[in-house]
């Protein structure tokens, strides 16, 4: 095998830097859109069968042929949340709603309760992932996963407005005080009842803390972009459901 570093006529030693700008900037550029990637946990799905990805990971669906490969416990900051419904019975065009007081929201929850109704209804995160560096929603629409959805609430940040809210609506806020995001690990466990088995998420506190994270103006950016809603809460999807992405 030649060695391609003779092709090059300076020692790079010398160079002061490769690039202009930040790490920053150039990870925002390299998103190539404002979708959202999802974070995953995968389980007896077509991905496992192809080989794609073990069952029992987490990953990133970047394509029908590529998946980032997580691990079986990956470290996330949650930001923040909202309810979603999908509705994937045309998978050409997939309805999600994030207005659990309109009708296409309720229409799809209750579709959601029959068995294999490709249609979900939850809980949506805005995650920041520590390996990858990158804003995901992680979602939690099955029975497992929501069971263990209210596990996050802590570790979201409270904001003044949020204790503000609650107040309004007759809730107790005596000793609330405004935090930032708590890092948490997601781990994996092996589910079964009579039907079958499958793996699903676990929330712990995660032990290692984040030497870095995005700036607060990242962040807040991120935040409304994910809890800002158009088109009365309703969205139609069609290329974004093959790639694994929404906003």
């Amino acid at each position: 095998m030649s060695d391609n570093t003779a092709l090059v006529p300076v020692n790079l030693n010398q160079l002061p830097s490769t690039q202009l700008g930040t790490d920053e900037q150039f990870a925002d550029l390299a998103k190539g859109s404002d979708f959202l990637s999802r974070l995953q946990l995968f389980t007896k799905s077509k991905v496992n069968q192809q080989g794609l990805i073990p069952q029992g990971h987490y990953g990133i669906k970047e394509s029908e042929e590529e998946i980032t490969d997580l691990g079986t416990s990956v470290d996330i900051l949650p930001l923040a949340r909202r309810p979603k419904a999908i509705d994937m019975r045309d998978m050409q065009a997939i309805v999600v709603s994030y207005d659990r007081a309109s009708k296409t929201f309720q229409e799809i929850e209750e579709r959601a309760k029959t068995p294999n109704s490709h249609c979900q209804a939850g809980i949506s995160f805005l995650v920041y992932e520590r390996s990858t560096g990158r804003f995901l929603e992680f979602f939690c629409g099955n029975t497992s996963a929501l069971r263990e959805a209210k596990r996050l609430f802590p570790y979201l940040p409270l904001t003044e407005g949020d204790i503000q809210r609650r107040a309004e609506a007759g809730e107790d806020v005596s000793g609330l005080e405004p935090r930032k995001y708590t890092p948490v690990t997601l781990r994996t466990k092996l589910t079964e009842n009579r039907y079958g088995a499958w793996h699903a998420p676990v929330v712990t506190k995660c032990s290692t803390p984040f030497p870095k994270v995005p700036s607060d103006e990242a962040i807040c950016k991120q935040i409304m972009a994910f809890l800002t809603v158009k088109d009365n809460g309703v969205e139609r999807v069609e290329e974004e459901a093959d790639s694994g992405r929404v906003r």
